[in-house]
């Protein structure tokens, strides 16, 4: 298996694995769930156009804005050389505070973007400078770990909603 193989594998596993995954984390997910908001975030500042922090909605739309920021990102560093100029990423909007039917969507269109624009690496691109202080393929690494990190966050707050609303 070659190195890009090897990155998408650990991807779609992050996205999809049967256990451990943003999939299982989410599964059956409702609406009040989703918009629920654990006390301890009661004070942090509204993120416009992503939504209440510490909620599984803001973590799906960050999700989502980082997915298609991660996809520019990879796009514009494919047609360079070297280390690309400090500030010169892409401009990527947030989402806006959607649904969550309409979030889900967007977020898997954005993960199947960004699947497909790390598929198109290539060795040579992998040992790439990506930043000043990391390569492409730690680049991608990243990603990987910001979903699985944002997982156990959706699972654990999850967890929380259960105890704080028996029965729903």
């Amino acid at each position: 298996m070659n190195a890009t193989n090897l990155l998408l594998l650990a991807f779609d596993n992050a996205l999809a694995h049967p256990w451990e995954s943003f999939a299982g984390a989410t599964m059956d997910l409702g609406a009040a769930e989703a918009a629920w908001q654990h006390p301890a975030y009661a004070h942090e500042p509204h993120d416009p156009g992503v939504g209440k922090p510490g909620t599984v909605l803001w973590f799906l739309h960050h999700l989502e804005l980082c997915h298609r920021h991660y996809t520019a990102m990879l796009r514009q560093r494919r047609q360079e050389t070297g280390v690309p100029a400090t500030g010169a990423e892409p401009d990527t909007q947030p989402p806006g505070e959607l649904p969550l039917s309409e979030i889900l969507a967007a977020l898997e269109a954005a993960n199947a973007a960004l699947r497909a624009e790390i598929g198109m690496l290539t060795a040579d691109t992998l040992d790439r400078p990506f930043t000043p202080n990391k390569t492409t393929a730690e680049f991608v690494l990243g990603t990987i770990r910001h979903i699985s990190w944002h997982s156990g966050q959706i699972a654990t707050i999850r967890r929380l909603h259960g105890q704080a609303h028996p029965g729903s």
